[in-house]
């Protein structure tokens, strides 16, 4: 159900349809060209720890990449392959909470419907105990996540308004798009906007020959030349947030500070 409108003013808009999970519905995503970047960065979740050997994983396979190379060519190496084993690890536990979530609660209403009119079985009785750690542990991990991607920090305590959370989220997703420009009432272009700024004008200048400026003494001027020691370069990491990546590589300065 489209009308020529839509084409007018989305001209490049794109269709997707995704693969269903536990629902016999197939969610479609619907978006414009101009705004899909491609793929988009790793990004590490707090929640990733908190899985049973995750710490040993990443050791095992951080050691199991055998590269030869000059300095930083090896570590640099080494976090690009180590984001394809966290991405595998990310899309087998900690995608799709929902239906992990829905599985285990439809389980635990199902033995609890059959211990209202019959006495469960002892394997039961231990099956059930394990879907309510499973039920607080899944629910731990969806809450870490949902508070991370949108970085309101009361989340923490346990308020968990998703229907509000998800609507934060989407607003910020929708603040970092940039639809359009307008200068003077008309529509432009973001290139020929920022050109026409920052292109070069052969005009006087004032020049800076009769001004007198503060001179470093010999002292702070070797200091700007001297080269970084380990203490300063691990202090400086140890005092940046550990959710925040240093790069557009997606690598946190938690996953630094950790491993």
């Amino acid at each position: 159900m489209l009308s020529p409108t839509w084409f007018s003013v989305w001209p490049n808009s794109i269709q997707v349809a995704l693969q269903r999970s536990l629902s016999d519905h197939v969610p479609l995503v619907l978006f414009m060209d101009e705004e899909n970047w491609g793929p988009r960065p790793l990004q590490m979740l707090k929640c990733w720890a908190d899985f049973q050997g995750y710490a040993d994983f990443v050791r095992n396979r951080w050691g199991s990449f055998v590269l030869n190379g000059w300095g930083n060519y090896v570590p640099k190496e080494k976090l690009k392959l180590i984001k394809g084993s966290l991405k595998e690890c990310h899309q087998s536990d900690s995608q799709n909470m929902e239906g992990k979530l829905r599985v285990v609660k439809d389980r635990m209403t199902s033995l609890d419907s059959k211990g209202e009119s019959s006495d469960l079985l002892q394997e039961e009785m231990e099956e059930l105990h394990e879907l309510s750690v499973s039920l607080h542990s899944l629910s731990r991990v969806q809450s870490s996540m949902c508070w991370q991607k949108a970085r309101l920090t009361w989340f923490q305590h346990g308020d968990a308004n998703s229907k509000f959370f998800h609507g934060v989220m989407s607003s910020r997703s929708r603040r970092n798009a940039i639809q359009l420009i307008q200068v003077n009432g008309a529509e432009v272009q973001v290139f020929s906007h920022f050109s026409s700024h920052f292109k070069v004008v052969h005009i006087e200048r004032p020049g800076m020959e009769d001004m007198s400026f503060r001179r470093l003494s010999v002292m702070g001027s070797n200091n700007l030349i001297r080269p970084f020691s380990l203490e300063e370069v691990k202090q400086t990491v140890w005092d940046c947030d550990s959710f925040k990546s240093p790069g557009l590589d997606g690598i946190s300065f938690g996953f630094i500070k950790q491993f």
